[in-house]
């Protein structure tokens, strides 16, 4: 039982703290020039149906979390500029490291006005998992019994520009994009590699309505060889229907190539892609966003190999502003995919169904201290029969200094 009595003495201390500093600035330490250095401390302990997340043989279980982050701020009067770095300590309740993790990183966030009509956004981040990873009972079946537990590692990098224009006009509106990521996985060699480019063209139709074009595409490139190749074409409008309703739409097409090992290459295919958004202010209270969209793509499925993948992902919220000191929030995901086999490995069609439900609110004590708790819900469902549940509430205390 130390842990748990070591983390209700650390709650305790932030509590003692916050009431000392209560009556006192702003949170975040200011410096000349505009910068702003802001350290938080979030703590908190949890509780998990499905701790291992298996299909089979659930057990429950909870643990506590720790987090610290920092970050720098820089506002200028054409410049935003931010720095974050955080590290994430969990640890399971009891002696089994099934539920441990540990996970750092940091993101650099820019935006520049150029001029009146050209402005520049630039994002980079790092992040480092370390995860022990349960296979669950009966791995082994000489010994059906016993659990294997083993730590997986990956390495995470990303990086993403893109510059905004508008005419003088204010009719015509473009962006150009570009990103890189790469993962590095510590428990087998095929690290992956990716790059994107993108180029959208808007023309006013009204006051507050586009007509855009989007042109994108994409490179998949693992260490193994088995590249794959998108290309993306898309139009649609977007706009304000009143100051509190906006919305965007997006349809079109995707072409794809997969190059696999051997000189294997598939034929190229094609499918359709759409996209849509809705942002819905309701009153002081109440906001609602909304999204949908689809993608058609191919997915490696072993040597010379691919499936196409045709998914289809719902995502909604409902944010509410209770009063200046709490807030809450209602999530739902709906995701389903459909695995179509692109080559002859016998596997066949096959498909899956993601949902998760989120309800969390957050209470503000004071200007350093806040109590957030959430209850969530998520079932991952694939036709094979396999299906895993989990039923998952956090509570902790966010002390901003």
């Amino acid at each position: 039982m130390k842990k748990p009595l070591q983390l209700a003495a650390l709650l305790c201390g932030i509590f003692a703290s916050s009431a000392l500093l209560a009556a006192g600035k702003e949170p975040g330490f200011r410096f000349a020039n505009g910068w702003t250095l802001t350290p938080v401390v979030s703590a908190g302990v949890y509780w998990e149906s499905n701790v291992h997340d298996t299909a089979h043989n659930e057990e429950s279980g909870g643990g506590w979390r720790v987090q610290p982050t920092l970050s720098l701020n820089y506002t200028a009067a054409r410049t935003r500029l931010g720095i974050n770095a955080f590290y994430t300590l969990e640890r399971g309740f009891d002696n089994a490291d099934g539920e441990d993790s540990d996970s750092y990183g940091v993101s650099i966030g820019l935006v520049r006005e150029l001029t009146q009509r050209l402005n520049l956004s630039f994002s980079a981040s790092y992040s480092h998992t370390d995860e022990d990873e349960y296979y669950g009972v009966g791995w082994d079946w000489n010994n059906p019994d016993l659990g294997r537990i083993s730590s997986d590692e990956t390495d995470s990098y990303n990086v993403n520009a893109a510059l905004g224009w508008v005419s003088a006009s204010q009719k015509w509106q473009g962006n150009l994009g570009a990103g890189f990521s790469h993962s590095e996985y510590d428990d087998y060699d095929n690290d992956t590699t990716s790059y994107n480019l993108s180029a959208l063209v808007g023309r006013a139709l009204g006051p507050h309505t586009y007509w855009n074009v989007s042109l994108s595409g994409s490179i998949d490139d693992p260490d193994d060889g088995d590249k794959s190749v998108a290309y993306y074409i898309m139009t649609g409008i977007s706009g304000q229907l009143s100051e509190k309703l906006s919305y965007t739409t997006l349809v079109g097409l995707g072409i794809y190539d997969f190059e696999g090992a051997d000189g294997y290459r598939s034929d190229t295919e094609y499918g359709p892609s759409y996209s849509a958004s809705l942002s819905y202010k309701i009153n002081r209270t109440f906001a609602l966003a909304l999204s949908l969209n689809s993608r058609y793509e191919a997915e490696y499925n072993g040597y010379a190999d691919c499936y196409y993948v045709w998914s289809h992902n719902l995502t909604g919220a409902i944010n509410a502003q209770w009063t200046d000191t709490l807030s809450s929030s209602l999530r739902l995901s709906a995701f389903y995919e459909e695995h179509i086999d692109g080559g002859d490995s016998g596997f066949g069609d096959t498909s899956r169904t993601y949902y998760q439900i989120a309800f969390s609110s957050a209470y503000k004590f004071n200007r350093y201290l806040s109590l957030t708790g959430s209850v969530s819900w998520k079932t991952d469902d694939y036709d094979d029969g396999e299906t895993t549940d989990n039923l998952r509430a956090d509570i902790g205390l966010t002390f901003t200094f």
